[in-house]
């Protein structure tokens, strides 16, 4: 979900994109007295093992750098068009490099690559970057310290001088047209719903700024990519109807009008969840993907008719498309494989396919070229590029060294469908939840230290998890689940809870850990659940879930829980996040009455009380996504009432914990806890 504009031109904003509300302030690093006893201040991290990268589980001793930085690199994705490819090298601290891909299908050695730049990268945020050849210089989509208030940035590739451009309380996105003298972005007023977005467009080589069109409650501004036609004369990108996710639109702007309005160019009818546009225009056509039948397709949008044709009709979910001289080359995929495709784009007809058994994406395409990466439970990452022009075979370009493979998966990965309580309706039978189990390939050998775990969301992802590796290797055995709500098997299971946040998603977690009784042999008391975010809100939910939710009567002892950088009351989570309309989307409007008590009703902290066995509470201080306070405040009342809760805060830490060293000290908070979990399920 992802992004300008100087100090100078933020006095010029106009009065229509003044923000609505005074903007919070964001959030703070000094860690507040929690109050109650001594124990609900949070503790702090424990000191990195002697070992570097090892922690410790019992007698069991795991180096966890292969499995977080086997593969050092991150941000993978080339820019074909100038022949470079930019990305970070992850270690104790993050290294943005440079390396010449010039040269096609030939090998990518990661290793070579030029450090480029002395900031240490896991300290900031960064979403994405563009190669500005004409003045040899990086664009970054980035914070400045980890809290999510993203902006436009120029690294200097001569100098490595690097300058914030824009000074936005946030950036939605951003695009260069055709010949890189203009940028186009989407800067956000205000750090709280509601917010005010503006179109604003920057002359690269002076700096000049002008702001174009501004948007409104009934159609409003999101995350996007921009799009400028190719003799820029106009441009194109995302917008929601009344702020809802369900009715994305591409819009139109005409850079050229006396006065230029917001046109939506797509079918304000259709339930439309997804939407992107392909870089590169076809003629006179704009591609774009997008799930208006429930499933991602290819659709191609004439700027001369006004009107739009389906190009495709795939019944899975798609992973990017770019545009190449034979063709678009795109990816759809099930969770258990996917497919490269070459599409004719006058005619939608596949010309060319190639199956990858994991999951793949296309990331770029220019020319004759195109990049594919993949990635499966048992694969790190793969990199492939595809020569269009000599056929259509992916070649191998850059993969994890065949040396650290073994030390890099722990998990032995077999994907199974496990029931859940209702009925599919398509086919009028018993739901099936698509799910990964992953077994330790090296088992525990004493049952008494022997614990399993669900992942609360978003789980089922046929990907590599650092997480589920590294407690594989700790001999747990994990199974990652796709509840409802889950990607991966198009718009209408994705929208299952809707408006429906901690209902009967939790319900299916349930269901999922009767399975692993069975299937393990387990005890409650050893299967637990966890997740990062909305799994991390889905885990305080599951361990206080009233039965009487939705009518199920439905619950589940899990014997305990860890929940990282989770929201505990919705309501206040709604006030303070950057991403208040999937609140909306997933939970209701709080200023409707009904949906603020159903609010109240599905937030864990409404139901401490019912906290019953352990809880591992870990959060970053600067986290804007899920401000911290929303641990803190959980931490708080369950201690005071003296529940089983642990609270460990990373100081400067955003919604991720970033770099090795406090990566290690992460993993070990989590292993010490489970080793007294397990303790404590050993003495009944």
């Amino acid at each position: 979900m992802p992004p300008m504009r100087t100090a100078l031109a933020l006095v010029f904003f106009s009065l229509a994109c003044a923000p609505p509300n005074k903007a919070k302030p964001y959030p703070a690093t000094m860690v507040p007295d929690l109050g109650g006893e001594k124990d609900a201040a949070p503790t702090e991290p424990p000191a990195a093992p002697a070992a570097k990268g090892t922690v410790r589980y019992f007698d069991r001793e795991i180096d966890i750098a292969p499995y977080l930085v086997g593969f050092p690199y991150a941000h993978v994705r080339p820019d074909f068009a100038t022949g470079k490819l930019f990305y970070l090298e992850r270690g104790d601290a993050y290294t943005l490099r440079m390396l010449d891909v010039s040269q096609p299908l030939a090998t990518w050695d990661l290793r070579a690559g030029k450090a480029i730049s002395d900031v240490d990268w896991s300290k900031r945020s960064l979403w994405s970057m563009h190669h500005h050849a004409p003045s040899d210089s990086l664009w970054l989509h980035a914070d400045a310290k980890n809290d999510e208030r993203m902006n436009l940035w120029r690294l200097a590739l001569g100098t490595g001088a690097l300058a914030q451009v824009t000074d936005a309380d946030y950036v939605y996105g951003f695009g260069f047209s055709l010949d890189e003298a203009t940028i186009a972005y989407l800067p956000r007023r205000g750090t709280a719903a509601p917010y005010s977005t503006c179109l604003r467009l920057r002359d690269v080589a002076t700096g000049v700024e002008r702001e174009i069109v501004c948007d409104s409650p009934k159609l409003s501004f999101t995350w996007s990519n921009i799009r400028f036609t190719p003799d820029a004369r106009a441009v194109v990108f995302a917008a929601l109807v009344d702020g809802d996710r369900n009715k994305a639109q591409l819009v139109w702007v005409d850079l050229k009008a006396a006065r230029p309005k917001v046109k939506v160019i797509t079918d304000r009818k259709a339930k439309r969840s997804e939407i992107e546009v392909v870089e590169e225009w076809s003629g006179d056509e704009l591609l774009f993907v997008a799930n208006d039948d429930g499933f991602g397709n290819i659709y191609a949008w004439s700027s001369k008719t006004g009107r739009t044709r389906k190009l495709t009709g795939f019944t899975d979910d798609m992973a990017g498309a770019e545009l190449t001289s034979r063709g678009i080359v795109a990816v759809h995929r099930t969770p258990v494989q996917s497919t490269i495709v070459l599409i004719d784009p006058s005619s939608g007809k596949v010309v060319a396919e190639k199956r990858l058994p994991g999951s793949a994406a296309v990331r770029e395409g220019h020319g004759g070229r195109a990049f594919v990466v993949q990635e499966a439970p048992d694969i790190v990452f793969e990199g492939y590029e595809i020569d269009v022009e000599s056929g259509f075979e992916p070649r191998l370009v850059a993969a994890l060294d065949p040396k650290l493979a073994a030390s890099s998966v722990a998990c032995k990965a077999t994907p199974v469908a496990i029931p859940t309580f209702d009925d599919d309706s398509r086919i009028k039978k018993r739901r099936q939840l698509h799910a990964f189990l992953l077994e330790p390939r090296a088992a525990l050998a004493e049952p008494k230290h022997q614990l399993a775990l669900i992942t609360a969301f978003y789980g089922g992802e046929n990907a590599y998890s650092e997480l589920d590796q590294v407690l594989c290797a700790a001999g747990f055995t994990v199974v990652s689940p796709s509840v409802r709500g889950s990607s991966g098997f198009g718009r209408d299971f994705s929208a299952l809870n809707d408006r429906d946040l901690g209902g009967d998603e939790i319900v299916d977690l349930f269901w999922v850990a009767r399975w692993l009784e069975q299937r393990t042999g387990l005890g409650p008391r050893r299967i637990g659940v966890y997740g990062g975010s909305h799994g991390g809100y889905a885990t305080m939910r599951a361990l206080t879930f009233p039965a009487h939710t939705n009518g199920r009567n439905e619950s589940y002892p899990f014997g305990f829980g860890m929940a990282h950088a989770g929201f505990s009351d919705i309501k206040s989570f709604y006030d303070a996040t950057n991403i208040p309309d999937w609140v909306v989307l997933e939970s209701g409007d709080p200023r409707k009455p009904a949906d603020l008590a159903k609010m109240k009703d599905r937030s864990p902290l409404s139901h401490v009380d019912r906290l019953q066995f352990p809880l591992l509470l870990t959060h970053g201080s600067a986290d804007w996504r899920v401000p911290v306070e929303e641990s803190r405040q959980f931490a708080r009342k369950a201690t005071s009432l003296g529940r089983p809760v642990q609270y460990v805060e990373f100081e400067g830490q955003g919604h991720r914990i970033e770099g090795l060293a406090l990566q290690v000290k992460l993993y070990q908070t989590r292993f010490d806890f489970l080793m007294s979990v397990a303790g404590a399920a050993a003495e009944g």
